[in-house]
């Protein structure tokens, strides 16, 4: 069984120069709260500019991330802007907001780097992650590329990626958000100026309309990530997060390796690329198995009875 692989729309191809202006009302339409948005080149660069603005505001602070679920990313850049990392326990990714509110009581955190979705699995709280925030001054730095098109957009500071394969799916690029709130606060402490410098020297490629085209489909392309994602947890015994919204699927399994490999043999992405991750591994979950990286599909171009078929053949070899 061959399974389409995520591309950018053919819109996106055609019309790739585009207005910032309206591209930016775009974006801001879909998140929780509007940001002041700057396109860069990659969601890496992003979170970087993000721990520049938690280090020049709180100098020698700690800053928290998930202890799975989250992005390699906000360990490396933190540390290279001279934040002290400090891991917060999670159910399984998801953070536990009593966990977080006993974690906060430590003065010296001034900031949480979260993916909306943790893992690409199950929805973080991300309402009452925003008022405990709030509530203790600490900046929350969320990481939408995951959950843009469904509910997101709550933190100061919103980092998104737009490569491949992603919601928005560019193959290229990123972007920056930071709340109305927080920028009066970077006036403050004069540090605003020093920010848009450094933001200069990102040179980016006038992708705004690509952009623009991905994120007008962005809602049904998160709808019909989850929906499928929900037709493989209910098809499958195993698989995790049974009842959350997500775009990938965890499935428990004791010998995960072997059980892809033989998948590989009847179930394939046309490019060539795996559709699983093997686990455990930070970046999705610390448990034995795999996901299924449906974000990885074309799921656009595909059918309900697509997904049923790839739960057979997942079945087979998991029940043989």
């Amino acid at each position: 069984m061959i399974i389409p692989h995520r591309k950018p729309c053919i819109e996106s191809q055609i019309r790739v120069k585009g207005d910032l202006e309206e591209l930016n009302y775009i974006l801001n339409d879909l998140l929780a709260f509007k940001k002041e948005l700057t396109v860069l080149p990659s969601g890496n660069s992003a979170i970087n500019i993000a721990s520049k603005i938690v280090s020049r505001l709180n100098i020698n602070s700690k800053t928290l991330i998930p202890d799975m679920g989250g992005w390699k990313g906000f360990e490396i850049y933190s540390k290279l802007n001279g934040l002290k990392i400090e891991e917060i326990e999670t159910d399984l990714g998801i953070i536990n907001i009593e966990t977080l509110v006993e974690k906060l009581k430590d003065n010296d955190i001034k900031s949480i780097f979260l993916t909306s979705l943790a893992g690409y699995l199950a929805p973080q709280p991300l309402k009452e992650i925003k008022k405990v925030c709030m509530e203790n001054e600490v900046i929350f730095i969320e990481d939408i590329s995951g959950k843009i098109g469904g509910d997101s957009g709550y933190g100061d500071i919103i980092v998104c990626s737009t490569g491949s394969p992603k919601i928005i799916n560019c193959e290229y690029g990123g972007f920056l958000g930071i709340s109305k709130e927080l920028i009066e606060k970077m006036k403050e402490n004069n540090i605003k100026e020093d920010i848009k410098n450094i933001l200069k020297t990102y040179k980016v490629q006038n992708i705004y309309g690509s952009l623009k085209e991905e994120s007008l489909r962005s809602k049904k392309t998160y709808r019909m990530c989850n929906n499928f994602s929900k037709i493989l947890k209910d098809n499958i015994e195993n698989a995790y997060f049974k009842d959350l919204e997500g775009i990938s699927v965890f499935v428990e399994c004791e010998t995960p390796k072997d059980i892809v490999k033989n998948v590989e043999k009847n179930l394939k992405l046309d490019n060539g690329k795996s559709l699983f991750t093997l686990c455990p591994l930070y970046e999705r979950i610390f448990k034995k198995g795999f996901v299924i990286e449906v974000k990885k599909m074309d799921v656009l171009k595909m059918e309900y009875s697509d997904i049923d078929g790839i739960s057979l053949v997942l079945n087979k070899f998991l029940n043989g």
